[in-house]
């Protein structure tokens, strides 16, 4: 098993080589009256041996990454790189009639590069913001995990459901990716609104007895969005926004629907869909023309188009820089800015025990994976994979490690490089 580090010996390492940048620190945060850093975000001195290492060690195996990778100790960013661009205009597939040249001449534009401050659809890794936002009504007392699904939507055959069944995706309810296209209206995007009369009015099957059984199902998460929704009188966005991402210091954040809108007054800039078609051609809001939002492209190198589903939100949807959710590690998991310490145990503890008392294989808290591995020890994570986007956010408890890849090709670059990145930051640790 491998040791964990103490506390002093942190310390000493840290102070030798020197892998906070403090006098740079306090040259550009800025404290409020309360002594809170605004900017909480510090860099490593990239000139320790620490450092160097590492990035020597990154540039050699993470090499084909398109996107951004950032590894973290707590607040500190130890390494980051952004390799590649926001569009891959690699082949016409796409872009209608665009020349071999033309293509080219837009990939290598200025504005096309990618930067740590590039906007990447997390898909997934979202799920943790739902899980925290019923949480945080949960410890307001406005609602309780042992709630059933027909307490918000009495409507809905689900009944017995229980909110704890759908963060632990125990519930038994289907995939809403399978549903045919057919059953929604797509004039436009589908919305968690729709995706509940859908429900609601198909009636489908259980996969199995709620409790019985665990299924990874983004249905679940669609419905506590929709829970929250319901029960704050408020939008999902702007609950979330107001009260996870503000108080993390996450400016550079926003959902799919703030991209891209889904009000009646946005229909003018997206061109009509036909009943049933899967995918809609769609533009980013004028006011999004400075942000750099990157799009998903497929193994190919094509790019994806926008899938009718990312109306929905809560189990996807969120856009935000590999810094941001340094900044939510941070505030969420380690500082306790949003949620008691206890709360957050609960959080990053296996919470799908099934009806019988056994744990399936793949341990689940509240929208997050859990495992614990010989050579790495125990580490929280999530992926996410949704319209040409591949991503991991990992954060392991023992010593506050981060690593957050997102990338806008799904090409696999990122596979299987976390484990190895622990062991080799392990392995400079002990040296």
């Amino acid at each position: 098993m491998r040791r964990l580090v103490g506390c002093m010996f942190l310390a000493v390492l840290v102070s030798l080589m020197g892998l906070m940048a403090m006098s740079c620190t306090k040259a550009n945060a800025v404290r409020d009256r309360s002594g809170r850093m605004d900017n909480p975000i510090v860099r490593a001195d990239t000139t320790s041996p620490f450092v160097r290492e590492l990035a020597q060690y990154i540039d050699n195996t993470c090499n084909r990454l398109n996107g951004t990778l950032i590894i973290a100790r707590h607040d500190t960013i130890l390494l980051e790189r952004a390799s590649g661009y926001l569009q891959l205009f690699r082949e016409a597939t796409g872009y209608d009639t665009i020349t071999y040249n033309d293509l080219a001449r837009l990939r290598k534009r200025e504005d096309n590069r990618m930067t740590m401050n590039s906007l990447f659809d997390l898909a997934s890794v979202s799920k943790q913001f739902t899980a925290a936002a019923i949480m945080k009504l949960c410890y307001e007392g406005k609602i309780k995990l042992t709630d059933s699904l027909c307490r918000f939507f009495p409507n809905i055959p689900y009944k017995n459901v229980t909110i704890k069944q759908l963060l632990t995706h125990t519930s038994g309810i289907p995939e809403y990716f399978n549903f045919d296209f057919k059953i929604y209206d797509t004039t436009f995007f589908i919305d968690n609104d729709q995706l509940v009369q859908v429900l609601e009015q198909q009636r489908f099957p259980r996969m199995f007895v709620r409790g019985t059984g665990y299924k990874y199902v983004n249905t679940n998460y669609a419905l506590l969005a929709a829970i929250v929704s319901d029960v704050t009188g408020d939008s999902f966005e702007h609950y979330v926004r107001t009260n996870l991402w503000e108080p993390a210091g996450m400016e550079n954040t926003r959902f799919f629907t703030e991209i891209v809108g889904i009000s009646p007054v946005d229909l003018l800039q997206h061109d009509p869909a036909e009943k049933g078609q899967e995918y809609v051609i769609a533009y980013p809001m004028p006011c999004m023309s400075k942000v750099p939002v990157t799009r998903g492209h497929w193994r190919s190198g094509a790019l994806a188009q926008y899938d009718r589903l990312n109306g929905i939100l809560g189990d996807k949807g969120v856009y935000a820089s590999a810094e941001d959710l340094i900044k939510w590690t941070n505030a969420f998991y380690i500082e306790h800015k949003i949620l008691p310490k206890e709360w957050v145990d609960e959080a990053t503890r296996a919470q799908n025990r099934l009806s019988n008392g056994s744990y399936p294989k793949d341990g689940y808290g509240y929208g997050v994976h859990l495992e614990e591995k010989e050579e790495s020890g125990f580490v929280v994570y999530h992926g996410g994979l949704w319209d040409g986007y591949h991503n991991v956010w990992l954060y392991r408890p023992s010593d506050g490690l981060q690593i957050v890849f997102l990338s806008n090709f799904y090409n696999r670059a990122h596979t299987g490089k976390c484990d190895q990145i622990l062991q080799f930051v392990d392995s400079l640790y002990h040296r």
